[in-house]
């Protein structure tokens, strides 16, 4: 892993954690119940009591697994080297994982409880209906073709509404360039279906100024979301495909 990204994923969790604990001062989901607000305080207050942070070091853990045992539970690096004993909180699902039930329940995380408005912070770009309810999320790098073939089959889809965000990861500078004239372009809906297509039609004019932070925190959700294939979809309820699916339409009609 490079020292860019590495860095990357350490900002990526600063910044996602101040997006969570933000919510309760604006972001806070119109659903959220009582007891997840409670939660989400709680977490908040016992984190703030450890000081201002002085320093983030990764630690060498590609794997982490839940452990039920007889008398209680555990976090167990896969290979055995790191155990970790006490309550692991959940901030996305505002719980605490005191069970294997909880801790599989953890694998699918809905879109809306990660703590951050993809259409506000990213650089994204509506595909279908925008009056409907989100249907989810899709990451993509705009110069690679399999985004072309994503994005077609999302139009193809009826009462739909699909944010899709720009990650350009795969085509290097091109990749770059071709998502800062897309996310700029003073033509939005020109730019949204060059995006679509693949084309070049309406990117040409830029309009200034034109903040570029959203591109690069959409590329810093490659270790917030585990994202390791690109387009990657996340359904509103977070169920999650790495790459788009072949069945595409039997895939997001599954439960």
């Amino acid at each position: 892993m490079t020292a860019l990204k590495v860095i990357a994923g350490c900002l990526a969790a600063l910044s996602f954690t101040s997006l969570v604990f933000a919510a309760d001062q604006q972001n806070a989901p119109q659903s959220e119940t009582p007891e997840a607000a409670a939660y989400r305080a709680s977490i908040k207050e016992q984190l703030s009591a450890k000081g201002n942070v002085k320093g983030i070091q990764q630690l060498p853990i590609d794997k982490l697994m839940f452990v039920e045992a007889e008398n209680g539970s555990y976090l167990i690096s896969a290979d055995g080297r790191f155990v970790f004993e006490g309550k692991l909180k959940d901030v996305w699902h505002r719980k605490t994982i005191n069970s294997l039930e909880a801790a599989r329940a953890t694998e699918r995380v809905p879109v809306a409880n990660i703590g951050f408005k993809p259409e506000e912070q990213l650089a994204s770009f509506t595909i279908g209906n925008p009056k409907l309810p989100r249907t989810g999320v899709i990451f993509v790098d705009p110069t690679s073709p399999m985004t072309v073939t994503a994005l077609q089959a999302l139009t193809k889809q009826s009462n739909s509404n699909w944010t899709a965000v720009l990650m350009p990861l795969v085509g290097g500078n091109q990749a770059m360039d071709r998502s800062r004239r897309l996310w700029c372009s003073s033509d939005r809906a020109g730019a949204t279906k060059d995006l679509i297509n693949g084309t070049s039609d309406a990117i040409a004019t830029m309009k200034q100024p034109c903040p570029e932070d959203p591109i690069a925190m959409g590329m810093m959700m490659v270790d917030v979301l585990r994202i390791t294939s690109l387009p990657m979809v996340i359904r509103e309820d977070g169920l999650r495909s790495e790459g788009f699916p072949v069945e595409f339409a039997k895939w997001v009609k599954q439960p």
